[in-house]
């Protein structure tokens, strides 16, 4: 992600494809936006045409004759309850605050997931890939649903399934004993490779802590 945006700041700022995209998204997700800033992929310069961009976009939209069609169906309930007068008003911000794709950074992740383990599972029939899953943690739970979604193969399906049935159980012992030497009868006696079991356990549920 962090390459990508990268890349995009740099090459792509002032291109009609992504600046549709971005006002179509209204910028970026919460998450994708502050990581950006955070990890100053992109400059003030940058971020400033981006937004201004998207601002005065929303502002076109409340300035335009008519109503929006598509907040008023979508937002049907909820505009029968509000005065005649301020109904048209409210469905023209409720449309103009409401993206209509997706953060580029979210699609760009997604793809790139897929991609990534369409090629692990194709591999897996390798010894080597099958070697390095085993040495590593395991996937997490959302990839090895994706995982088991690309499967067309039963000697794959038995592998992933063997190889994280073994993770989960020697996870499982590990936060087992970790529970045990809270007791405080042993907490002097330390922790060995169960220390970190919880934090293992989170990101295997989840997916490994995103970056700040």
């Amino acid at each position: 992600m962090r390459r990508y945006l990268d890349n995009q700041f740099y090459e792509s700022v002032n291109t009609t494809e992504w600046r549709d995209w971005l006002r179509a998204s209204l910028g970026f997700c919460h998450e994708h936006a502050w990581f950006a800033v955070n990890q100053r992929l992109g400059d003030a310069l940058g971020f400033s045409i981006i937004y201004r961009d998207i601002v005065n976009s929303i502002l076109n939209q409340l300035s335009e004759g008519g109503s929006p069609a598509s907040a008023s169906s979508r937002w049907t309930a909820l505009l029968r309850q509000i005065p005649e007068q301020a109904r048209n008003m409210i469905g023209k911000m409720l449309y103009a605050l409401t993206p209509r794709k997706r953060c580029p950074v979210c699609e760009h992740r997604d793809e790139v997931t897929r991609t990534t383990i369409s090629v692990l599972v194709e591999e897996l029939e390798k010894q080597e890939m099958t070697d390095a899953l085993q040495a590593s943690h395991g996937l997490c739970f959302p990839h090895l649903r994706l995982a088991f979604e690309h499967v067309r193969d039963v000697s794959v399906s038995e592998k992933l399934l063997t190889i994280h049935r073994e993770k989960l159980e020697s996870l499982r012992a590990e936060l087992g004993e970790f529970i045990r030497k809270n007791d405080y009868q042993l907490i002097e006696a330390g922790f060995g490779k169960e220390g970190d079991a919880w934090l293992r356990a989170v990101g295997m549920v989840v997916g490994n802590r995103k970056e700040k």
